[in-house]
């Protein structure tokens, strides 16, 4: 038996995990987080999963009692610890709650890319096999990505499996772990019906080098939703400067929705000759912070740095409110991203911006040689790490994108 002490130090331990895993989630793709920083933030995760270990069977129990089905962050410490004790109970039961549930499978995948592959590689049978579900095999396809392995033929099957969502998950790890021996099933599904498939397939076609993706990802940009930006993105990295900039951006660009997809689409491009159409976009409250950020992206420039960032709009509103009456719960795309002032940004590039030269594409205010691309993987920002990550994926034919969202260690 343990104490009662012991019990509220245990549950202390697995309440501060979940919290911790949900913040770190959304500190890997955040602008305020490097490598350092993700990495302090691992230290603080860890030890409190460490915490639960020590506490052998005890701290499984209570880990595994503390599991809320809308919390998903609940579920990253059993499944590590489950995982770390070979417990296939355990896993059972951690996949019985969420692997049927698209927010509960992240944090699951998540565990299983923070465990070590050799502990993962032993259950990965039992998550790939034909004879589980869909869902069970994309949670084994999904980490085999997440540590950059290869599931060979099972990668294969699951992009012609009739489950969208483990189609989706397969065709993107195709692109994530340079399987060019399957271009010609992920380019079958250019035009597939299910939007997540058709991006997927467009974007590790794209990665793989296959011309017609391009024409894809264009037709999912200028359409707008979920993939809109990231099909914009990779596109304008499959493109020279001054094709891109002026028939792709300028078309897209002509509406509020257009505009913020184009700016994720110069972001990437990293041409200073766009630099004027990002720091007017800086002057709708909508774009500003994007524009800031696309700013920062291709210039390396820090607005709190540079003493160039502005204040929030007055009445300016997004993401949810305390109207009980209001349905829109979408969060701010952009809460992590200063807002410019848009008359400082522009006397700093009138004065400083001759520098970057036009028709180069830039990434942190250096042009995007392979020596400097492995530094931004190195050093940069969590945005400038993934885009860092893609290019150099690009600039290696069929070589693995490394996965910047892995534990810092």
């Amino acid at each position: 038996m343990i104490s009662t002490i012991e019990a509220e130090t245990f549950e202390q331990h697995a309440f501060e995990a979940a919290f911790l895993w949900s913040y770190r989630d959304a500190a890997a793709v955040d602008p305020l987080y490097d490598v350092q920083r993700l990495g302090e933030l691992d230290v603080r995760l860890e030890a409190h999963v460490d915490g639960l270990r020590l506490a052998g069977d005890a701290g499984w129990e209570i880990c595994k009692n503390a599991i809320d089905e809308e919390e998903p962050g609940s579920l990253f410490a059993p499944m590590v610890l489950a995982v770390e004790r070979t417990d296939l109970r355990g896993i059972a039961g951690v996949l019985d709650v969420g692997g049927g549930v698209p927010a509960l499978a992240r944090a699951i995948v998540s565990a299983l890319g923070w465990a070590s592959f050799s502990k993962v590689r032993a259950i990965l049978p039992g998550l790939l096999s034909h004879r589980v579900g869909p869902e069970l095999r994309r949670i084994g396809i999904a980490a085999c990505a997440v540590h950059r392995q290869d599931p060979g033929g099972a990668l294969g099957y699951a992009v012609m499996s009739r489950d969208a969502r483990l189609k989706a998950r397969a065709l993107r790890a195709v692109g994530e772990l340079g399987r060019g021996d399957l271009l010609n099933e992920v380019r079958a599904e250019l035009g597939s019906e299910d939007e997540a498939c058709r991006f997927a397939a467009a974007w590790s076609a794209a990665l793989l080098g296959d011309a017609a993706a391009l024409k894809a990802l264009g037709a999912i940009a200028d359409r707008g939703g979920p993939f809109a930006e990231r099909a914009c993105a990779m596109a304008m990295r499959r493109m020279e400067p001054g094709t891109a900039s002026s028939s792709w951006l300028r078309g897209i660009a002509g509406t509020m929705r257009g505009a913020r997809v184009a700016l994720a689409g110069a972001a990437a491009l990293g041409d200073p000759a766009l630099m004027p159409w990002i720091i007017e976009c800086m002057g709708t409250p909508e774009l500003a912070r994007a524009a800031g950020g696309a700013f920062t992206l291709i210039t390396g420039v820090s607005l709190e740095e540079a003493k160039l960032r502005g204040a929030r709009p007055p009445g300016f509103q997004v993401g949810p409110n305390d109207d009980p009456e209001d349905d829109d719960v979408a969060m701010d795309p952009d809460e992590s991203l200063p807002w410019p002032d848009r008359e400082k940004v522009a006397t700093w590039w009138g004065s400083r911006g001759k520098e970057l030269k036009r028709g180069t594409r830039h990434l942190l205010g250096r042009p995007m040689t392979v020596e400097w691309i492995g530094e931004v993987l190195q050093r940069g920002s969590q945005p400038a790490r993934v885009a860092a990550a893609v290019e150099l994926s690009l600039r290696r034919a069929r070589r693995e994108v490394v996965e910047v969202r892995a534990p810092a260690r």
